[in-house]
């Protein structure tokens, strides 16, 4: 019986997860292995941070099943403090590079797959696509050699899936540096017409939100790792203030904004700021605000308000399991907003 089961697992289709970021890259790397008669389940990484990408379309595009992973605490706790660095902002990336495959290990265990596959360009990002970034970044992931980079895997060492003959190494391409010509080119041959724009990505490589980054570690809010989880997704939210030391609020730009605000006050334990006598966004107040920081709260809400010219304002505010109105004579200026602002966007 054993032995039947060996034979069948020897025998079976070999299986790969693929990386889908939502990009073009990894798009490319999944529809090649696929062609080269590889099962291919895709794995979106999920950032506490809400980065939107698009990597459901790209899976139905590519006809995939897509298997999601949440990032949670200890990838922010990997954020505040990298082993191996940042990049030019709070961009840990060889750090997340290895934290990444000791998810996609978990999930290669759980669909008992053969290998892992990924979109990397050898010399497309200076930081963690490097030769010598990538060999670092391998030896200390629990996948040594178990990683196929299809469109730079002809300038690499060999890997297990060559070695064992399921991927025939002249299959795999020689693309290296910034330029997207030959992926272009690719996208057209392989039908490919359903990725992000190759501008987007991570949102800790932008100046503005590694500034909302540093505020939220050096003024922690939060008591749990729910409420820590919350507050990280809410830093690419609206407008943010820091208004002192232990108090910070965040109002909402947009309709859609408003309604992620609605979703996420509760779970961060915040204080829901809503106008009560004028049109206006919703806002979010963290932190233990004495009296006066509540008015300064409500100061900013107003000065995003309709009527902003006029006064006096209610405000609804709203603690889990309570309510309150409070009134404030008139909105914040412009000089008091700009010296509160944290990360300009």
């Amino acid at each position: 019986m054993e032995q039947a089961t060996h034979n069948a697992t020897l025998n079976r289709p070999r299986r790969a997860i693929a990386l889908i970021s939502g990009g073009l890259d990894s798009a490319i790397a999944a529809q090649l292995v696929t062609q080269w008669g590889i099962e291919v389940i895709g794995l979106h990484l999920v950032s506490p941070f809400g980065c939107t990408t698009d990597a459901q379309k790209v899976a139905d595009h590519l006809n995939i099943r897509l298997v999601l992973k949440e990032k949670g605490n200890d990838y922010l706790d990997i954020v505040e403090k990298p082993k191996y660095g940042y990049g030019r902002n709070m961009n840990p990336c060889i750090d997340c590079r290895i934290y990444m495959f000791e998810l996609a290990e978990q999930v290669l265990l759980e669909e008992k797959a053969d290998f892992i596959v990924t979109g990397e360009v050898v010399g497309q990002r200076p930081l963690s696509q490097n030769k010598a970034a990538i060999s670092l970044i391998e030896k200390k992931s629990p996948l040594i050699h178990k990683i196929l980079r299809p469109l730079s895997g002809g300038n690499l060492p060999e890997t297990l899936p060559e070695e064992r003959g399921w991927i025939k190494r002249e299959h795999l391409l020689k693309i290296s540096g910034r330029g997207r010509t030959q992926q272009f080119l690719l996208a057209q041959q392989l039908g490919i017409s359903e990725y992000a724009s190759p501008s987007g990505g991570c949102l800790l490589t932008e100046g503005a939100f590694s500034d909302r980054l540093r505020d939220f570690f050096s003024h922690p809010t939060f008591a749990t790792e729910t409420e820590k989880l919350a507050q990280a997704e809410m830093l690419k939210l609206g407008r943010h203030f820091r208004i002192s030391e232990n108090a910070k609020v965040i109002v909402a730009r947009t309709e859609g904004e408003c309604q992620s605000v609605e979703l996420l006050w509760q779970k961060s334990k915040g204080i829901l700021l809503q106008p009560e006598n004028f049109k206006g966004p919703l806002g979010i107040a963290l932190g233990n605000l004495t009296e006066t920081e509540k008015i300064q709260a409500g100061a900013i809400l107003a000065r995003y308000g309709k009527k902003a010219e006029c006064g006096p304002f209610q405000i609804k505010s709203h603690r889990l399991g309570a309510a309150e109105i409070f009134t404030i004579a008139e909105a914040a200026s412009d000089e008091i907003i700009n010296s509160w602002r944290v990360g300009i966007t």
